[in-house]
C-alpha cells in the first residue's frame, strides 16, 4: 500500500480518562514504529501506561496495560487520485505523513484482553451467562436503532445479592457491546441539601451523555433513594430521577443496582423500563465458577470442585472468591506450621502452594462461622441420624415430608406438596435435634431461627425480619427454616394486648410467607412448640403448617437407643449394662434428662478420678471410664422433668390435634 501523505485522528471520548490531555508523546511513540497501516474509520488502540496523567489517579478496576483510542477521520495519499490495494489502506510513519489531531470524537471502542485475557477481561463469564445474555438482548437494539428514533432509552434496574456478580455482568456486556463504562456510586451522590444531591446526579447524566454510546451504571440506588427517608428529599431526588430517564439517549443505557430492593419505593423501580434479578446460583453454575476461579491455582489430587459445589449452597460469586482466597491462605499456614526452617518460606510460597481439601474445610467452616454471627444465616449442620436415638415413627414422618419432594420432584408436579411440619411435645424431647439431622441428612442448609429475636422495637422491622429469613431461605435453597419457640413468634390473634398490634402484624406477615412457599420450591418450615395451644390457629391449615408430629417422651426400648447415642463419645466400663440402666431410671424420661444422667454420673466419675489421683492410687494418663457405680451415684438425686400430669396433658393435646 502506498504512503499517505496526511493523517487525521480524532481522540475517542472515554468516561474513564475525564479531562486527558497531552497525546502528543503518546501518538508519536506509536507511530515510531515503521510502516503501520491504517484504513479510513479505523479505531486505533495505543497504550498509556506512561502516560503522566494516569500515573498518579487510576481508578481501581482498570488492568495493568491501560489504553486510549483514536478514531481515523481521513487519510490523504500523497498522489491525488491514489488508492490503497487494501480496499483505501495506506501506511504511516513519521517519515512520510503529516498527523493532524482533531476534536474528540464519540466512538465505539474495540474490546481489550488487557492482561492476555484473563478471566475478568473475558465476553463471558461462567456461571453468568443466563443474566449476560439477557442484559445484552435488552441493551443491543436500543444501540442498532438509535438514530432511529423508535426506541428510547435503555433503563434496567438489576438487583442481587450483595457479592453476586452485579457490576461483573455489566462490565461482561459492556465489552461485548463495545460500549464504554460509568461507574458511578449512589453514595458520592450524596450531598448536604437535596438540591445539591440532585446536582450530583444531574452531572453523572451529563457525563454519560457526552461518553456515548456508553454504559451508566449507578451502584447502591437504595443508598440514595432509600424509603422512609425524608419527605422532600426522597420526592425531589424521585422527581429528578424521573426527568432524567426519560431524557436519556438511546446511545446511553442506564443500568441501577441494588441488594436491598426493598429498601426502595415502589415508584423508584417503576421508572425503570426492565427489571432483572440476578438470582442465586445453582449448583451447575457454582461448579463452572469454582472452575473458572481455580484454573490459575494449584489444588490437590483429594479436592473435588464437584463436592464443593454441593456444600457451598447459597454462595454468590463474591462468597466463592472468598473461600478460594481462605483456602489459599489456609495452605500458606499449613506450609508454614510444616516447614523445619523458615528461611526459605517466602521462596517456597512464591512457587506455587497446593490447596489440600483439608484447607477447603477449614475454610468452609471459617465462612460459615462468620455468616453464621448474622441473624438468619443458614449453614449445614453437622448432626447424623447416630446422635438421634429412636424416635424411628417421628423420623420417617419427617422423612416422608422433606426427603420424597427433592428425590422425586417428578411426582410433585401438580404443586400437592407439603411445605410445613410442627413438632410440639414436652420440652427436652429433641424436636431441634430432630430437625438438624434431616437437613444434614438431606444434604439441605440449616435456617434456625428463635422466634423472640425476629421482635424489633420499630415499626415495621419485625415484619421486615420475617421476609429477610424466607428470602435467605430461597437464596439457599434447598434449606429448612425452623422456628424454635413458635408460640412466642405466633401466638394467637387478638390476645396479645400489646397497644401497636405488632404481634398480629407479625402473625399475618408469617402466613402471608407460608403461603408464598407453594412456588418455592426447595423451601420447608418445621416448627417447635412445648405449647401448640397457644398458637395462632391459622397456622395449622392445610397449606401450612399442616402437618403435626407429636414428638414424646421415651418408652423402654427408645431410651436404650436414646442412651446409646449419647455415650457413644465417653469410654464405659465393661462391667456397665445399660439396659440395667435404663430399667433403674424413672418413667417418663426425655431426652434430655438422659443427657443430664449422663452428665451426672461423668461428674461422679470426674470426682472419683480425683480422689484417687490424689490418693496415688491413680494417674491422669490413665482414661476415665464411666462404671456402674457412677450411674448409682446420679440416680440417687435425680428427677425426670417431666411430671405424670404434664405428660397427661400432652396427651390430650395430641388427641385433639390430631398429631401423629
Amino acid at each position: 500500500p502506498p504512503f499517505a501523505s496526511e493523517l487525521h485522528v480524532q481522540p475517542v471520548v472515554l468516561p474513564l480518562y475525564e479531562g486527558l490531555r497531552c497525546y502528543d508523546n503518546l501518538l508519536s511513540q506509536h507511530f515510531s514504529t515503521p510502516s503501520r497501516l491504517v484504513l479510513q474509520g479505523d479505531i486505533l488502540t495505543i497504550p498509556a501506561e506512561n502516560h503522566p496523567d494516569l500515573q498518579d489517579q487510576r481508578p481501581e478496576w482498570i488492568h495493568t496495560c491501560p489504553a486510549v483510542f483514536f478514531r481515523v477521520h481521513a487519510v490523504c495519499p500523497r498522489v491525488q487520485g491514489e488508492g490503497g490495494e487494501g480496499g483505501g489502506a495506506y501506511l504511516v510513519d513519521r517519515l512520510h505523513t503529516s498527523l493532524y489531531l482533531g476534536a474528540s470524537n464519540n466512538s465505539t471502542v474495540p474490546h481489550s484482553c488487557g492482561d492476555g485475557g484473563s478471566l475478568w477481561t473475558r465476553l463471558s463469564f461462567p456461571g453468568l451467562e443466563p443474566t449476560i445474555n439477557l442484559l445484552s438482548s435488552i441493551i443491543a437494539p436500543h444501540l442498532q436503532h438509535s438514530g432511529s428514533g423508535l426506541l428510547p432509552g435503555c433503563t434496567i434496574f438489576l438487583s442481587g445479592a450483595a457479592g453476586g456478580g452485579k457490576v461483573t455482568v455489566v462490565d461482561v456486556v459492556r465489552r461485548r457491546l463495545n460500549l464504554h463504562l460509568l461507574k458511578v456510586d449512589c453514595v458520592s451522590l450524596l450531598g448536604n441539601t437535596p438540591a445539591a444531591s440532585e446536582a450530583k446526579l444531574t452531572s453523572a447524566f451529563q457525563r454519560a451523555s457526552g461518553a456515548q454510546p456508553c454504559v451508566l451504571l449507578l451502584r447502591n440506588l437504595h443508598l440514595l433513594l432509600r424509603q422512609g427517608g425524608g419527605a422532600q428529599e426522597e420526592s425531589r431526588l424521585m422527581g429528578a430521577l424521573w426527568r432524567l430517564l426519560a431524557s436519556v439517549s438511546s446511545r446511553v443505557a442506564v443500568v441501577a443496582t441494588s441488594s436491598c430492593p426493598r429498601q426502595l419505593s415502589a415508584a423508584v423501580t417503576a421508572a425503570f423500563v426492565h427489571q432483572v434479578a440476578l438470582e442465586s446460583p445453582t449448583e451447575e453454575q457454582r461448579l463452572a465458577m469454582l472452575e473458572a476461579l481455580s484454573q490459575r491455582l494449584h489444588l490437590g489430587m483429594d479436592v473435588s470442585l464437584e463436592t464443593l459445589s454441593k456444600l457451598t449452597t447459597g454462595f454468590v460469586l463474591g462468597d466463592l472468591m472468598a473461600l478460594l482466597v481462605a483456602a489459599g491462605r489456609s495452605a500458606c499456614r499449613r506450609l508454614r506450621h510444616s516447614c523445619c526452617s523458615g528461611l526459605h518460606l517466602e521462596e517456597l510460597c512464591c512457587s506455587g502452594v497446593t490447596i489440600l481439601k483439608q484447607d477447603f474445610s477449614i475454610a468452609l467452616e471459617t465462612l460459615q462461622d462468620v455468616q453464621a454471627s448474622a441473624v438468619g444465616a443458614p449453614k449445614i449442620p453437622d448432626v447424623r441420624w447416630e446422635d438421634v436415638g429412636g424416635l424411628q415413627q417421628v423420623r420417617k414422618e419427617i422423612l416422608d415430608t422433606v426427603q420424597l419432594p427433592l428425590q422425586h420432584p417428578e411426582l410433585l408436579l401438580l404443586g400437592l406438596r407439603r411445605t410445613g411440619i410442627l413438632l410440639f411435645g414436652p420440652p427436652g424431647t429433641g424436636k431441634t435435634l430432630l430437625a438438624k439431622a434431616v437437613a444434614t441428612e438431606c444434604s439441605m442448609t440449616f435456617l434456625s431461627v428463635k422466634g423472640p429475636e425476629l421482635i424489633n422495637m420499630y415499626v415495621g422491622q419485625s415484619e421486615e425480619n420475617i421476609r429477610e429469613v424466607f428470602s435467605r431461605a430461597r437464596l439457599a435453597a434447598p434449606c429448612i427454616i425452623f422456628f424454635d419457640e413458635l408460640d412466642s413468634l405466633a401466638p394467637s390473634r387478638g390476645r396479645t394486648g400489646d397497644s401497636g398490634g405488632v404481634m398480629d402484624r407479625v402473625v399475618s406477615q408469617l402466613l402471608a410467607e407460608l403461603d408464598a412457599l407453594s412456588s418455592s420450591a426447595g423451601v420447608f418450615v418445621i416448627g417447635a412448640t412445648n405449647r401448640p395451644d397457644l398458637l395462632d390457629q391459622s397456622l395449622l391449615r392445610p397449606g401450612r403448617l399442616d402437618k403435626l408430629v407429636f414428638v414424646g417422651l421415651c418408652e423402654d426400648p427408645e431410651a436404650l437407643q436414646v442412651l446409646k447415642a449419647i455415650l457413644r463419645r465417653f469410654q464405659l466400663d465393661s462391667s456397665v449394662n445399660l439396659q440395667q440402666v435404663v430399667e433403674r431410671c424413672p418413667a417418663h424420661m426425655s431426652g434430655a434428662d438422659l443427657y443430664a444422667l449422663c452428665s451426672d454420673a461423668m461428674m461422679a466419675a470426674i470426682k472419683r478420678k480425683t480422689v484417687s489421683m490424689e490418693m496415688g492410687e491413680d494417674s491422669e494418663d490413665s482414661p476415665l471410664c464411666l462404671r456402674g457405680d457412677d450411674f448409682t451415684a446420679a440416680l440417687e438425686t435425680f428427677q425426670p422433668s417431666v411430671s405424670a400430669e404434664e405428660l397427661l396433658r400432652y396427651r390430650r393435646m395430641q388427641q385433639d390435634l390430631g398429631g401423629c
